[in-house]
């Protein structure tokens, strides 16, 4: 009987040890959790700094539309707690809580001056926007497709463009499901 009540107590211990899905953001006293409505998450930490869209195909957690295979829309919320603290982004399906990314260190003001040496593909947008600030001309293409998710995976991908300033030249950055996947240099 001893021996069954040890290896309960070692079990326990292990499934303590193992990885869990950690949720960083917590907001007052309200840790935010997959399931969460858009409306707690706002009345809870407010407004994000940037908010955009993107489209998946459904998979694990993501809203089934009605027809299979059918693209659906992922609203994603990018939170900056300044320097000290990393940025999150929370993504939305079907107006709740789908999951959490954390992300670089956060910023503060609007971000820039842009050093067009520390942007690097793969970057986040919101990391984007903490070393430049959100660009003057934004474009967007709704009919590109995912990269690595297969020949018929839509997605949204935009274009941000920076002028040239003085004898800097300007920037043409791609972005495509909030990372940046190309730059280009624009004279």
């Amino acid at each position: 009987m001893a021996r069954l009540g040890v290896f309960g107590l070692l079990v326990a211990l292990l499934a303590l040890g193992l990885p869990q899905r950690a949720w960083a953001l917590r907001c007052g006293n309200h840790l935010v959790r997959q399931g969460d409505s858009i409306a707690e998450v706002r009345a809870a930490c407010g407004a994000p700094f940037f908010v955009d869209r993107y489209v998946e195909l459904p998979g694990p957690g993501v809203e089934t539309p009605v027809e299979p295979g059918t693209p659906v829309v992922v609203e994603a919320w990018y939170y900056n707690f300044g320097p000290q603290r990393f940025m999150v982004r929370v993504d939305f399906s079907g107006g709740v809580v789908l999951r959490e990314q954390t992300l670089g260190y956060g910023f503060v003001g609007n971000g820039g001056p842009c050093d067009f040496n520390e942007v690097t593909p793969g970057m986040s947008v919101a990391e984007l926007i903490g070393r430049c600030g959100l660009p003057p001309e934004r474009a967007r293409n709704k009919l590109a497709v995912a990269a690595g998710a297969g020949p018929r995976a839509p997605a949204w991908s935009e274009t941000w463009s920076y002028p040239a300033v003085g004898s800097r030249p300007g920037l043409e950055i791609h972005l495509q499901g909030g990372k940046v996947t190309d730059i280009r240099i624009v004279h």
